[in-house]
């Protein structure tokens, strides 16, 4: 009964369109991608080429790309939002903001200095410092995945907006 609950379950959350984070593909017809970064030791650019590559884009850093991807600055704030009874920091925000553009081969700029971010909130434990380091790191990186991501689809969906305008014009 268990296994046909599990199996009912199962084709219900298949039927209703629900994916789990990160497993939605991507519509970029784009063959190759240049990343330039201000800093050249990026997390987030090492982040934006892994998810790139993933989707069958070949990113040439630094040679001729069809497209490319500036990130401009990268900054990561944490600030405290929550005090303990006995005046202790018990909450951190943690916040990683982003500023991109993306330009043709050409030079024509597609998408203008665009600011992405992404911020989460931890509880941190005054006793065990090595374990919120950790949880701060391990949300850094998840909040890195989400803004390729989101910088990922505004390209995409930038790309079939002037696609589709240029249909339009052709008709």
């Amino acid at each position: 009964m268990r296994l046909l609950s599990l199996v009912f379950l199962t084709m219900l959350l298949a039927s209703c369109g629900f994916q789990l984070r990160g497993t939605g593909g991507y519509d970029l017809a784009v063959e190759s991608v240049s990343i330039i970064a201000a800093n050249s030791h990026s997390d987030l650019a090492d982040e934006l080429e892994d998810t790139l590559k993933s989707i069958g884009v070949s990113v040439n850093p630094g040679q001729e790309a069809e497209y490319v991807i500036r990130l401009a600055s990268e900054t990561t704030t944490r600030r405290p939002v929550a005090t303990s009874g006995n005046i202790t920091v018990a909450e951190y925000e943690v916040k990683v903001r982003a500023v991109f553009s993306v330009s043709a081969a050409g030079g024509k700029e597609l998408i203008a200095d665009t600011a992405l971010s992404a911020e989460r909130i931890y509880s941190f434990d005054s006793s065990n410092f090595v374990g919120n380091a950790e949880e701060e790191l391990v949300l850094v990186e998840e909040m890195r995945r989400d803004i390729a991501d989101q910088l990922v689809r505004r390209f995409s969906a930038t790309l079939r907006n002037l696609n589709s305008g240029d249909a339009a014009e052709d008709s």
